[in-house]
């Protein structure tokens, strides 16, 4: 009885310790003051100087002004774009002819943020925090609360 009491024991032991494997997730806010640090560094090691603050946060820069008209929410837009991880900087998405209705269900809501600051012909770099990306429960490439690069350029809008 003895040892069965002791085994009962060790294996209470065992799943109270050794089962616990996930570490509670931050606050959203707290998830993009990291994130936030971690591009300010990116920009700063890199020597990047005329990145601008979006209202959400978002850092971006603008590398080519257009001429063309402003994109806005239900748009139909054609861009060409390249998405990198920022600690890696492996790409992990790109094309040169991507379509697609500017809303909120149909990209990443840091797109949806500043896709809406383009004008035709402009080309932007973009600095997304995960909660404005893919969040915690991403499995991709770079895994959960992966910060982005994207390089996008707005081709044209409409069809």
């Amino acid at each position: 009885m003895k040892k069965i009491t002791a085994i009962f024991f060790l294996l209470s032991l065992v799943f109270a310790f050794g089962c616990k494997t996930s570490v509670e997730p931050v606050s959203n806010e707290e998830q993009l003051r990291i994130d936030l640090e971690k591009i300010d560094n990116y920009i700063t090691e890199k020597g990047i100087t005329d990145t601008l603050i979006h209202a959400s946060k978002i850092r971006y820069t603008i590398n080519k002004a257009g001429t063309g008209i402003k994109a806005k929410a239900g748009d139909l837009l054609r861009v060409s774009y390249e998405g990198r991880l920022l600690e890696s900087g492996s790409i992990f998405d790109s094309s040169s002819s991507f379509d697609f209705v500017l809303n909120s269900s149909s990209i990443i809501r840091g797109w949806y943020l500043m896709v809406q600051e383009m004008h035709v012909g402009d080309e932007f770099t973009i600095y997304v925090p995960s909660i404005y990306a893919y969040g915690r429960s991403y499995s991709g490439p770079g895994g959960a609360n992966s910060v982005l690069i994207f390089d996008i350029k707005l081709i044209r809008i409409g069809g």
